[in-house]
């Protein structure tokens, strides 16, 4: 069978209809069977969430994804994927990386990189997009989470494996309930799950002190008197002592801050439930010249925040 219906119906399909629902409800994969040559059926059950958040259920005979730079181009944004596997294995292979992902395990992986993911059994799986731009509003630096791997049997992917199979289910089964409160919620727990996960215990006292100052700053954004005097005085530091962290990690404290405000705008313009005005939203996030805010916001993304703005709504 090669068609399918869009959004919450179980349908079972061959290679070409397997692409064709990728494509409309995920990212561009191209498709084929493992061992090459063998019939390839799948079912394949699309949801969608607020925001451009899209996920499938995906489970079916052994076959090969792969993405090139060719579907690459065609996604028209950068997504973060998570992939939660539930039976059989997926080993994903992003050239410098190769991951085995058994049932109960989460893998973080990034749209805007060529990947191959070989399913070599039967199995089963959720697969979920998040754009970058609205994950920034919650996990800064969400592209560096690239190839996270919560094990199974950790308490953080069973946490996870639980909460997406219901909030699957919740999505195809009853589509549109309270959607925008979902993908906060959502999001917010993979960004805390993920920040704490890749936490080692082992870390340094100045990496963790570092990371502590990244997190006050990310709870401040809106303060117009979030100062690197005010961040070094609040975290019991030296200005020079400040600057030398944000110098070992290849930043400025200003310009880290600008950034991440930035960022928190861009996923307010790409939000269509927000009603604020370009200006209204340059302000709340620090901003005090909206024409400056302009030309930052431009010039960091290649297009201009009433454009964003416009492609969004």
């Amino acid at each position: 069978m090669d068609t399918l219906e869009d959004h919450g119906a179980r349908l079972q399909c061959g290679a070409d209809a397997i692409e064709d629902s990728l494509r409309a409800n995920l990212v561009s994969w191209r498709v084929r069977s493992a061992p090459a040559g063998r019939a390839l059926t799948a079912d394949i059950r699309p949801g969608r969430l607020d925001g451009g958040v899209r996920l499938i259920e995906l489970s079916g005979d052994p076959f090969v994804g792969e993405r090139g730079q060719v579907d690459i181009s065609c996604d028209g944004e950068d997504y973060v994927g998570v992939l939660l596997q539930r039976t059989g294995t997926t080993v994903c292979d992003t050239g410098d990386r190769k991951t085995l992902i058994q049932p109960g395990e989460v893998c973080v992986w990034l749209s805007g990189r060529p990947a191959r993911f070989e399913m070599p059994a039967r199995f089963q799986k959720l697969c979920m997009i998040i754009p970058v731009s609205r994950f920034e509003s919650v996990l800064h630096h969400a592209t560096s989470y690239e190839g996270l791997h919560l094990l199974a049997g950790h308490h953080f992917a069973t946490l996870l494996s639980a909460y997406l199979t219901a909030l699957a289910r919740e999505v195809v089964d009853q589509p549109g309930r309270g959607a925008s409160d979902i993908v906060d919620v959502t999001l917010e727990l993979l960004g805390a799950a993920f920040r704490a996960y890749r936490s080692p215990s082992g870390q340094s006292p100045r990496s963790r002190l570092t990371d502590r100052i990244l997190r006050y700053i990310e709870a401040r954004l809106e303060d117009t008197g979030l100062t690197p005097q005010a961040i070094a005085e609040d975290n019991g530091i030296s200005l020079r002592y400040l600057y030398l962290l944000f110098n070992e990690r290849g930043m400025t404290v200003a310009g880290w801050i600008r950034q991440r405000r930035l960022e928190r705008c861009r996923a307010e313009l790409a939000d269509g439930r927000r009603a604020r005005t370009v200006a209204e939203i340059a302000y709340h996030w620090g901003f005090s010249d909206s024409a400056h805010f302009s030309r930052l916001f431009k010039s960091t993304f290649g297009v201009s925040p009433s454009a964003y703005k416009a492609t969004r709504e």
